[in-house]
């Protein structure tokens, strides 16, 4: 059961007339106590266009919920004789479907308050004041000049259960059935289950922008330790190589110091990029074009340690939509751990192809070198792993998020003493 429907809404689910009729006299005795007479005209109350602009602007996700509902109920009502109203918990009506001249002008109508000090017993107004669905028909009206119109109406809920306001309808008494007020209870409950999804997603927008603030004042945070580190470092550098030029310190243990100074260094410059924000601008781009750039680029540093590297590629140029700087970047690592698995040199074979029926590229990497042990290869795309001496455990880290941020995915095969094979898949476009 949604949170609006209440037992009192089960009652009239069950067309207890009895139940309703007990509120009308209720109503009726209301009117009295605020000096109504049935021959009266209604006291027409309206507020200001500002005071409405407001509420329509307070209640718009209220509105856009029942729309839904409201164009459900337009389809099965006398469309052209009845109106369907809106009203918040003061009894101001802020939408209205529908329009019926004769009711306009007794005060039915956008921007008026139906309250019962007002306009008598009507379904709006009595609604709010009774707190449960009501049917008011023909007599029950306690003004006269109501008494040919037939109103329903149910209130709807926070998720407090607070009133928010009502949903109602107007017609002739001739179209009057207490199936529309079924209709209405059903429809109300369907609004309010849609003003809780939207409550729902609302406090997870803010959750999320709660969380993104946080990780952007650790992000900063982090990026001015680690530069304040990095100028401690360079001072600490500077005297080292001070105290070995003065014969202070031998040159084996400056150089140990030197060393690992630099290693910290490198650490710090891998950690800066986790703090960068990641900003891609994509291009269409041919991989054929972009691994030839990059095996140029990386063949003397490959050739100084010996490894051959060998690029094989279709004629025809494979191109996908990528950011070109991040994608090369990701490649490059792939290349230098290749080269850094072969100490003793060896062949690094890189492959491009396409797979036309699941629209990807495929690029490998096969290098001859050490290869990765069993136990280890669930670990290397993780955060800060790595079994290099120097190494930082970044760059897979940041190489497999670079390829799942273009909807891409990476896999390794590798057998020791034999070699590994990296393998990235890339959505290809035409």
């Amino acid at each position: 059961m949604a949170f609006g429907i209440s037992f009192d809404m089960e009652k009239a689910l069950n067309k207890d007339i009895i139940f309703i009729k007990k509120y009308i006299l209720s109503s009726w005795e209301r009117c009295l106590s605020s000096g109504l007479l049935p021959e009266d005209m209604p006291r027409v109350k309206k507020i200001t266009a500002q005071k409405l602009d407001r509420l329509v602007k307070q209640n718009q996700k209220l509105i856009n919920a029942a729309l839904i509902y409201i164009n459900r109920i337009k389809g099965i009502i006398p469309y052209r004789k009845s109106i369907i109203m809106l009203c918040n918990e003061e009894c101001a009506i802020f939408y209205k479907l529908g329009c019926i001249p004769e009711l306009d002008e007794l005060g039915m109508d956008v921007g008026y308050i139906v309250s019962e000090e007002n306009i008598g017993t009507n379904s709006l107004g009595t609604c709010v004041a009774a707190k449960v669905p009501i049917a008011v028909l023909g007599n029950q009206h306690f003004l006269d000049v109501f008494k040919e119109w037939a109103g329903f109406a149910v209130p709807i809920h926070d998720s407090n259960y607070e009133i928010l306001g009502a949903l109602g309808l107007y017609t002739p008494s001739e179209y009057a059935s207490y199936n529309i007020l079924e209709m209405l209870i059903l429809s109300v409950k369907g609004i309010e289950e849609q003003m809780q999804l939207i409550n729902k997603n609302m406090e997870l927008e803010t959750l999320n922008q709660k969380l993104l603030e946080f990780n952007s004042d650790i992000i900063n945070t982090a990026s001015m330790i680690a530069h304040e580190i990095r100028n401690s470092l360079s001072t600490i550098s500077a005297y080292v190589q001070l105290l070995q030029l003065e014969s202070i310190l031998d040159r084996s243990r400056a150089d140990i110091i030197l060393t690992e100074v630099t290693h910290v260094n490198k650490l710090l410059s891998d950690f800066k990029t986790l703090t960068k924000p990641i900003q891609f601008n994509f291009i269409r781009c041919s991989l054929n074009l972009l691994l030839k750039n990059i095996v140029d680029i990386m063949t003397p540093k490959a050739q100084m340690s010996m490894v051959d590297i060998k690029l094989k590629m279709p004629d025809n140029h494979i191109y996908v939509r990528i950011d070109k700087d991040s994608i090369q970047e990701a490649f490059v690592n792939l290349i230098e751990n290749a080269i850094q698995a072969m100490e003793k040199g060896g062949t690094l074979t890189i492959r491009l192809s396409r797979d036309q029926a699941l629209g990807k590229a495929i690029i490998e990497f096969e290098d001859t070198g050490v290869g990765i042990r069993e136990e280890n290869m669930d670990q290397i795309f993780k955060l800060f792993f790595t079994t290099k001496k120097n190494g930082s455990g970044l760059g897979l880290f940041l190489c497999k998020n670079t390829i799942r941020n273009h909807n891409g995915d990476i896999r390794v095969k590798s057998k020791i003493n034999e070699g590994t094979t990296f393998y990235v898949e890339l959505p290809s476009i035409d």
